[in-house]
């Protein structure tokens, strides 16, 4: 089977780590969120590595564990948001994932992530700008990339978790990948 992984990719906000957690167990899967497996490990949240050491360190580390997680099997993974701004992230998850991009109108992830409290912390702005014109020209920019590196889109807006899990199953049934319920 070539796409033995489920990687969730699409921008904060999108559901990825929640609709993850139902997918994994309707699958009987292992679930990888890769955001809390790096702070876990670093001892830290994202906003803090981001102000001590930036971005850039933040994203080799998550390319890293990407390098890892691609060599394990039958995995659902949540993927950080920015996973596909890499080339080689976006091969990695091309070659070894079917990837499942779960979309979101900006005011939808505007309205999540001014409801999750946990968001500063884990979610730590991208830019200077104000959250939602910075939702807005993150989302422009990143789009075509999502679209280059999935291998189905799932719009998550007015679903719940549980909905978005069986469209992704759904999806594997019509012969985009082989999903075995266990």
């Amino acid at each position: 089977m070539k796409h033995q992984n489920i990687a969730l990719i699409g921008f904060r906000g999108t559901g990825k780590t929640t609709v993850g957690k139902i997918l994994a167990r309707k699958l009987g899967r292992e679930f990888i969120d890769m955001d809390l497996r790096l702070t876990s490990e670093a001892g830290r949240d994202i906003a803090e590595w981001v102000a001590r050491e930036g971005w850039g360190s933040f994203r080799r580390a998550e390319s890293a564990l990407l390098g890892v997680i691609r060599l394990q099997k039958d995995l659902v993974v949540a993927t950080g948001g920015g996973i596909i701004l890499n080339p080689q992230n976006r091969e990695a998850l091309k070659e070894d994932f079917f990837a499942v991009w779960l979309k979101a109108a900006p005011q939808t992830i505007y309205d999540r992530l001014s409801a999750d409290p946990g968001s500063p912390r884990m979610r730590p702005a991208l830019s200077g700008m104000p959250i939602r014109e910075e939702i807005e020209k993150e989302l422009s920019e990143r789009e075509p990339i999502y679209l280059q590196v999935a291998n189905v889109g799932i719009d998550t807006e007015g679903k719940a978790a549980e909905q978005v899990a069986e469209e992704i199953i759904e999806a594997g049934e019509r012969g985009c990948i082989f999903i075995e319920k266990k």
